[in-house]
């Protein structure tokens, strides 16, 4: 008989006892959608002092020079870059990788903010396999990214990194390069990610993250991850209903940083002047501001209370949907059937429904390498 159970989303958790964060590994990803297990070659380093932002920086230049690399990838959720990087690190290692679920951390962030963001603005549609002890989810909806057109709003970000990163430490940098910087034309294809292990409670997680860039400097052969810094753009504020939009938006940055442990978080904001019919005006970049990670909740506490206790019923619902997955789900260690689940959000419930071998998404999924590789899949067999 197919498995099937639900979880009521305003279920509130008791743990908050998270494992700290410790990175297992890193790879590059290059414009083509090519993988590079333990290259740190797409990394950035910070680098935006006062007397560049003095000089009125327009995130909205180059717009339509801008290289949408992302809509040529033939699938942008794809867990391959994930399992690539575990081969390289059991082969490196010559032990297993142990962990009870694999996943990006913008996957669990999107299964947290189920419990606080309406269906509509966080819809859930994620495919989940158990094989060889451990789950694997994927999010379904990524994919619709590519189908949709990229708007000024969702460059300003990519623009925002090119002008404030470099591709070396300062010192190999020659002047020319850094002075034309801003002028360089962005591309939402080069990234580099950070692969970490973490978990609550009795959960044990592996996942992976877009780093934007290193915000002092990089300890070769060791944890780098007290060293890298999230990247954002937020509008001025300057009013009340401003201030609200951004603690809604650093919320789910803190979320994102904090499950990954990322210590930094580094937002520019910009006065938007376009006019929204036809996207003319700039968006003149104005000001810096840095964040820890850790006195985020601490600020919020001080500002705004309910934000802070939903820092910490956040925290207490990743741990009860662990839990409840890890419960309800088979996951025998030695075991090489592939469990297919569809992980939905309905009428206020998470709700977990095995595949059935009838369903045209079965063969993919199971057979195929709709989440796992075939080579993935002949490593773990042949371990």
């Amino acid at each position: 008989m197919a498995i099937s159970a639900s979880l009521f989303i305003n279920q509130k958790g008791i743990t908050t006892a998270l494992k700290q964060p410790k990175e297992v590994g890193y790879y590059s990803r290059n414009q083509q959608g090519d993988i590079f297990p333990f290259d740190d070659g797409k990394l950035k380093y910070y680098y935006l002092p006062n007397s560049d932002i003095d000089k009125n920086i327009e995130l909205n230049s180059g717009f339509k020079k801008f290289k949408n690399c992302q809509q040529l990838f033939k699938d942008i959720a794809t867990l391959h870059p994930i399992l690539e990087t575990i081969i390289q690190y059991e082969t490196l290692k010559g032990k297993s990788l142990k962990c009870d679920i694999v996943a990006y951390s913008e996957t669990i962030v999107k299964l947290i903010c189920a419990s606080f963001e309406n269906s509509k603005i966080n819809p859930i549609d994620m495919r989940l396999i158990s094989y060889r002890g451990q789950l694997y989810i994927k999010d379904m909806t990524l994919q619709d990214v590519l189908k949709r057109p990229l708007g000024i709003q969702d460059y300003i970000p990519f623009k925002f990194e090119t002008v404030s990163t470099l591709t070396q430490p300062l010192p190999y940098i020659e002047r020319d390069i850094l002075e034309k910087r801003h002028r360089k034309i962005s591309n939402n294809g080069d990234k580099f990610f950070s692969l970490v292990k973490t978990g609550i409670s009795k959960s044990k997680f592996l996942l992976s993250e877009e780093v934007s860039c290193v915000y002092d400097f990089k300890q070769d052969n060791k944890d780098d991850l007290k060293h890298y810094a999230k990247l954002c753009v937020s509008p001025v504020i300057s009013n009340l209903n401003d201030s609200h939009k951004f603690e809604t938006l650093i919320f789910k940055t803190w979320l994102r940083c904090f499950l990954m442990g990322v210590p930094k978080i580094i937002y520019g904001f910009y006065d938007d002047s376009r006019n929204n019919n036809n996207n003319s005006g700039s968006s003149v970049l104005k000001t810096v501001e840095e964040f820890m990670t850790e006195e985020i909740p601490i600020l919020f506490k001080e500002h705004n209370p309910e934000l802070a206790t939903k820092c910490t019923n956040a925290i207490k619902w990743y741990g009860l949907f662990s839990e409840w997955l890890l419960k309800i789900v088979p996951h025998e260690e030695n075991s090489e059937i592939i469990k297919p689940f569809k992980l939905i959000l309905d009428n206020n419930h998470l709700k977990l429904i095995e595949i059935e071998s009838n369903d045209q998404e079965y063969e993919g999924i199971v057979n195929g390498e709709t989440i796992l590789s075939e080579r993935y899949k002949a490593w773990k067999n042949k371990s």
